[in-house]
């Protein structure tokens, strides 16, 4: 099969999305697929991801706007620094700048992502391609959106299928902000679009109930995973005196990623709280410090600076306890984050925070490779039990070997490859061997 997979996002960027799409390519290339990629060339992502196929094998292409971010570095910004009088009074009218100009921008240029600058060269590097190598099929994985425009126009263009992969719903998503007579143009685009596919992959069963019931298309779930070969060979989690270490690596969401519950519970533990560290590793921290503060947990959670992606898989290996965060919306039911499977992967139990109704908690329970708990002493209790296990076994039990089958990204991608070429195999274009 050839295959040309569209993505915004690609190694060597870090992304979530950029380790779902080159995995996928990593080992489609290894059943002996011909596949080609096009990506964008400078995103705002540290290039921190390894690139596992040869770089002929993909085209990085140009992009516009008017808001592109460099890519955050490794060293996050103190907000402890003092400031003189002036540079407080610049950062003050920032917000608002920003709130005044960057609002219609979003809604009205931004359409249907603020990566839609990549289209035109995207569309144009693919038709340069084109005249020397022609796919059988074009896989295209979203966000942004603009990615499936990209495969949508090649299809019409030049009689190719294609394949929509939704790591996250469009209109649906539960992060969707924008006014009602936006949605009402974008609905219409997203349907022209998705029932242009051939095919649609997404990441769980609830997402793919979801594009079912709209568009009449089953969906092939194809999990995100993990791929063992990214963790150390062999790590020891440290006996340190016999204190538990939590950890956290990514982003925290405001007022939908909340640790609260985990600061009450080690508020209810009293002195045996001074036996458990919580560690937090990321991007956009700030807003723990003062929720911190206000617990008084100071000298038992840390807040670090984001590390590489391979060092947060190495200290993940080295946590005796993994800490998820997630979301209690209803509207996030359906979500997988990709932090669950790279968790497993590193084979530490995982303590789930927040949406205990979720797919994501649903599957910490069925494998039993932790606990999703939302009430402050339910967590409190647990932590007791963990911290005793620490005490009389010398450690936390990792994850069996079963408790994590099914799930690695090699797995998960032979489920993609099967469904690309049954839709290869159904559809109008005969396939070229």
């Amino acid at each position: 099969m050839r295959l040309l997979v569209v993505s915004f996002a690609f190694p060597p960027f870090n992304s979530i999305g950029g380790v779902r799409v080159g995995k996928i390519v990593k080992y489609l290339l290894a059943f002996g697929h011909d596949v080609r990629v096009i990506t964008a060339r400078d995103q705002p992502f540290l290039p921190t991801l390894p690139l596992e196929i040869p770089s002929e094998k993909i085209i990085y292409s140009n992009w516009l706007t008017a808001r592109r971010k460099s890519a955050p570095s490794l060293q996050s910004h103190d907000i402890s620094n003092p400031v003189n009088e002036n540079s407080a009074r610049k950062s003050a009218l920032k917000p608002i700048l920003k709130r005044a100009l960057g609002y219609p921008y979003k809604t009205l240029v931004d359409f249907p992502d603020s990566n839609i600058g990549w289209l035109p060269f995207a569309e144009s590097d693919a038709s340069r391609l084109f005249k020397t190598w022609h796919p059988d099929l074009i896989f295209a994985s979203s966000p942004p959106p603009t990615s499936l425009l990209v495969a949508h126009r090649l299809s019409r263009r030049y009689g190719v299928p294609w394949v929509a992969d939704l790591r996250d719903l469009w209109i649906d998503h539960p992060y969707y902000d924008q006014p009602r007579w936006r949605k009402v143009f974008e609905e219409k685009l997203e349907r022209r679009v998705l029932l242009s596919a051939a095919g649609v992959t997404t990441v769980s069963d609830p997402l793919a109930e979801t594009l079912q019931m709209k568009y009449g298309k089953s969906a092939r779930v194809v999990l995100n995973g993990f791929d063992q070969v990214d963790y150390p060979v062999s790590s020891e989690v440290p006996f340190d005196g016999g204190r538990l270490k939590i950890l956290y690596t990514g982003m925290i969401y405001p007022g939908k990623r909340d640790p609260s519950p985990l600061f009450e519970a080690l508020q209810r533990l009293g002195p045996l709280a001074e036996r458990i560290r919580v560690i937090f590793h990321g991007f956009f921290l700030e807003s723990l410090r003062p929720m911190i503060r206000s617990y008084g947990l100071e000298h038992l959670v840390e807040v670090h600076d984001p590390v590489s992606y391979k060092e947060s898989l190495r200290m993940q290996t080295e946590a005796d306890i993994l800490l998820l965060l997630l979301w209690s919306d209803s509207t996030e039911r359906g979500v997988y984050t990709g932090k669950l499977f790279e968790y497993m992967g590193a084979r530490r139990p995982i303590l789930a925070v927040g949406g205990v109704e979720t797919v994501a908690a649903d599957l910490i329970r069925k494998r039993g490779i932790g606990v999703a708990l939302q009430d402050p002493g339910e967590i409190a209790l647990q932590l007791e039990k963990w911290l005793t296990q620490k005490e009389t076994q010398g450690g936390i039990s990792g994850l069996s070997e079963q408790a994590i089958t099914g799930v690695s990204r090699q797995e998960q991608t032979r489920v993609l490859e099967n469904y690309l070429l049954e839709t290869l195999r159904s559809s109008a274009t005969p396939m070229v061997t």
